[in-house]
């Protein structure tokens, strides 16, 4: 009975020990199995179109650098080839000078010829707007600049059409100026003239048109802003009571083809020749200070070379205050406002010199201007007749006058 007893006592013994094994020997090598099975997981995941388009163009960028232009072609099939048709790997202009540099001819002139400008979606240039700025184009300019020779031959061995060929000639001498704007001087600038000249019909003058010798078309809205100074004449009973002297103030305007809108406003700055009483008592000799803000609407009647004529009529306010600011004092008190809110006057304009500006965004032509104004505001107190008259004004002012040119695609 013992052994039995025995037999069956070492194999409980055995299994127990053998259960309890395992949790404690194999932790070590089951961490590192599963290390192993997760590292092989993510190397198959795909990576999403925007990492592979940035690894693409680190790849890219590294063989520019290093001179290495063979494996262009093949990185720019393999990103058309991995990638959603609709991600936007490269900005047109990128991938231009990256056809370009590999003398991949055929492929650039085919998307030169196709390309449309304003054509892109809002979400295409969402995607260019995420691409990172990593010096790719000038890698590729600088490049073109360094292989220029070899690039010449090779277009002038291949079998294009004489259009083709030139123009392909001009676009190796545009990458170039890119990288050298000083030099040669005006040598690109001569070349697009002479290709617009024999060949005013193709894909490629309407590309030049656009991007190297673009036709600017002034916008039909314009803008304005001016600072004058003048005098100012009263009439009807108010000379009586008020003595006017100088006025300064500032003025904007925006106009529409030949109608201006104007956005004025000029102080006054006189005194008092009586006393009186206007709600409250105004003693002479007070200085006061006299507003007159204007909304108005002119018509350009006449335009010349350096002379414009705007007559206009709007709406204004006008009302007299004592010069003083201080709250304690009583005079701060005093205020005469006018009825009848009609203005009208005419602008002489004096062009002085034109000024052109321009930037990577927004291009601008515009003239300084010397502003002749007259105008008459009538009216008449609003808490006594007594008191009505005239305003008139004379004010000369200088200022600036601008409009947006636009580029012309069609």
């Amino acid at each position: 009975m013992r052994l039995p007893l025995l037999a069956v006592s070492a194999i409980w013994l055995c299994l127990l020990i053998g259960l309890a094994r395992p949790t404690c020997a194999q932790t070590p090598d089951s961490l590192l199995r599963l290390k192993r099975q997760i590292d092989t997981q993510l190397r198959k995941q795909t990576p999403s179109d925007l990492v592979r388009t940035v690894q693409v163009r680190e790849l890219l960028l590294g063989h520019l650098r290093h001179g290495r232009v063979q494996p262009i072609p093949a990185l720019l099939t393999y990103l058309r080839e991995t990638t959603a048709d609709t991600t936007r790997s490269l900005r047109p202009y990128e991938e231009w000078a990256l056809l370009a540099v590999s003398e991949e001819f055929y492929p650039l002139i085919k998307q030169i010829s196709r390309f449309e400008a304003g054509a892109q979606s809002a979400r295409a240039q969402r995607q260019y707007n995420l691409l990172p700025q990593d010096g790719l184009f000038e890698a590729a300019t600088h490049r073109v600049l360094l292989r220029e020779d070899t690039l010449r031959r090779a277009i002038q061995r291949a079998r294009f059409l004489p259009e083709d060929s030139t123009f392909l000639q001009l676009f190796v001498s545009l990458l170039k100026m890119r990288e050298q704007p000083a030099s040669p001087a005006g040598g690109s600038s001569a070349e697009a003239n002479a290709f617009l000249g024999q060949y005013p019909n193709t894909e490629y003058a309407a590309f030049l048109r656009l991007f190297v010798k673009p036709e600017m078309r002034p916008s039909r809205f314009s803008y304005g802003l001016d600072f004058h100074s003048g005098t100012s004449i009263l009439t009807g009973s108010l000379p009586t009571y008020f003595r006017a002297g100088a006025n300064l103030g500032h003025g904007f305007e925006f106009g529409w083809d030949r109608y201006q809108l104007y956005l004025r406003n000029y102080i006054g700055l006189g005194s008092t020749r009586q006393e009186f009483a206007y709600r409250g008592n105004w003693r002479e000799g007070l200085k006061i200070n006299y507003f007159v803000p204007e909304a108005s609407v002119g018509y350009l009647v006449y335009e010349g070379g350096r002379v414009r004529l705007t007559p206009f009529a709007g709406l204004s306010a006008f009302f007299i205050t004592a010069a003083t600011s201080q709250k304690d004092n009583p005079d701060s008190e005093l205020n005469m406002t006018f009825r009848h809110p009609l203005t009208a006057g005419v602008n002489l304009d004096f062009k002085l010199w034109q000024t052109e500006s321009s930037g990577p965004y927004r291009h601008e032509t515009g003239s300084w201007m010397l502003k002749l104004r007259a105008g008459i505001r009538q009216g008449q107190a609003r808490h006594d007749a007594g008191f009505k008259g005239s305003i008139l004004y004379l004010d000369l002012g200088i200022g600036g006058f601008g409009r947006m040119l636009k580029r012309v695609t069609q």
